[in-house]
């Protein structure tokens, strides 16, 4: 069947609808479009949404046949000199059944990517008519847009441009209804603490203490769930002595973060003794800021 007689064909049917359902007191000689002039929408803002867009689809048609500039087409709709009175009618009477509260269907598909984008259309619109009533009457005028344009062979630059709005209209709608789960927090942040002790000394002070409170607090916020604790000495006495020194000084701070509610099984102690100074020395140097502890909390 010619293209143009399968329009008109389905025009009709959809004209007829529209005049059983809403006109039954008209004219035989009243149009849709005719119909539009006084027409006032009701039902949910889906359907006033809906009856809007088509409204604009058929006078931007219409305007095209008389070559009025007024109004801007947000769909490009092309005028083929004699086919776009019914493209316009046909918009019309969709507008009309809006007009009353009724949802009218989207235009049928013609192969197999206009039927999956429809069924897209059709899920979409299923939750988003009422939560996004605006974006879903964008889509679906869209993809009628395109459906209907197809049609007629001078409007299928129009269609194609319909068809791309319609893409853009969906996946709106889409991304609306379900949105991106947000991303995933960074992971927690390496985080080192320092105590200092006296010469040749392993006992803590109540300043060092805050020290340690300070790191658990930290952890806790920051979701660090492992801590080394490493001991160091200066280079004053023997490799041995200071190696043994060290040791002490990690197991002090090992049980007082144990005190403090670290998980003794989270904490992984070791002791340095003089092999890795914070302040480089020449041997048998007492520094301060090298007889410490260093409490680094890990992910």
């Amino acid at each position: 069947m010619p293209v143009a007689r399968q329009f008109v064909n389905r025009a009709v049917a959809v004209l007829a609808l529209s005049v059983a359902a809403l006109v039954l007191s008209a004219c035989a000689t009243t149009t849709a479009l005719d119909q539009l002039e006084t027409a006032t929408p009701s039902g949910s803002a889906f359907t006033q949404a809906l009856f809007h867009n088509y409204s604009f689809l058929a006078h931007s048609l219409r305007s095209a046949r008389t070559g009025d500039d007024d109004d801007v087409d947000p769909f490009t709709l092309f005028d083929d000199g004699g086919n776009t009175d019914m493209l316009a009618e046909a918009f019309a009477a969709k507008a009309m059944i809006a007009a009353s509260g009724t949802e009218p269907d989207p235009e049928p598909s013609f192969d197999d990517e206009s039927a999956a984008a429809r069924d897209r259309l059709l899920r979409a619109l299923v939750d988003g008519k009422d939560r996004f009533p605006e974006d879903a009457a964008r889509a679906q005028t869209t993809f009628d847009c395109w459906m209907l344009n197809r049609t007629v062979e001078s409007q299928h630059a129009a269609a194609e441009q319909c068809h791309s709005q319609f893409m853009s209209a969906v996946t709106r709608l889409e991304a609306e209804l379900h949105p991106a789960a947000p991303p995933p927090p960074p992971p927690p942040a390496t985080a080192d603490y320092t105590v200092y002790f006296d010469f040749d000394s392993w006992t803590l002070t109540g300043e060092q203490l805050t020290v340690l409170q300070n790191a658990i607090s930290t952890a806790r916020a920051g979701r660090q769930s492992r801590i080394t604790v490493v001991g160091h000495t200066d280079t004053s006495g023997s490799a041995a002595y200071n190696q043994g020194l060290s040791v002490k000084r990690a197991n002090v701070v090992v049980e007082a973060l144990v005190d403090m509610g670290a998980r003794r099984e989270a904490i992984q102690a070791s002791g340095v003794g003089k092999t890795d100074l914070a302040v480089p020395t020449a041997d048998g140097v007492r520094e301060p800021k090298n007889r410490r502890t260093v409490i680094t909390l890990l992910p």
